[in-house]
């Protein structure tokens, strides 16, 4: 069983006004986070690891499901462009889903 974390409230909040972006150590739970405590808040959460090879190329594709309520990146980061990518699809996408935006949860660690 999963432990509810204080942060997951506030992110789903924040996802009605913004991107959201999540740091930390590694081994911290940011994936778990975003998998499955945000994750569970919305309908069809597409998640992308850029480790994984086919992750990598629907990314790069810009290869999203058009039903998706929350899109969440996990180590996008590697990407020297990551940047680019996220803001550029937010960019271009969100009128589309106006009535039902989607959302994009970045995470990425930090290396000390």
């Amino acid at each position: 069983m999963l432990k509810n974390r204080y942060l997951t409230q506030y992110i789903i909040e924040d996802f009605a006004k913004k991107m959201v972006f999540v740091g930390g150590p590694r081994q911290v739970g940011k994936t778990t986070l975003a998998r499955e405590l945000v994750a569970a808040s919305f309908n069809n959460a597409a998640y992308y690891n850029w480790d994984s090879r086919n992750d990598r190329r629907k990314i790069m594709q810009s290869d999203w499901p058009g039903n998706a309520g929350l899109i969440i990146f996990d180590e996008i980061h590697k990407y020297k462009k990551w940047k680019s990518i996220v803001k550029g699809e937010y960019d271009t996408l969100k009128d589309k889903y106006r009535k039902r935006p989607s959302r994009y949860f970045i995470e990425k660690a930090v290396i000390q």
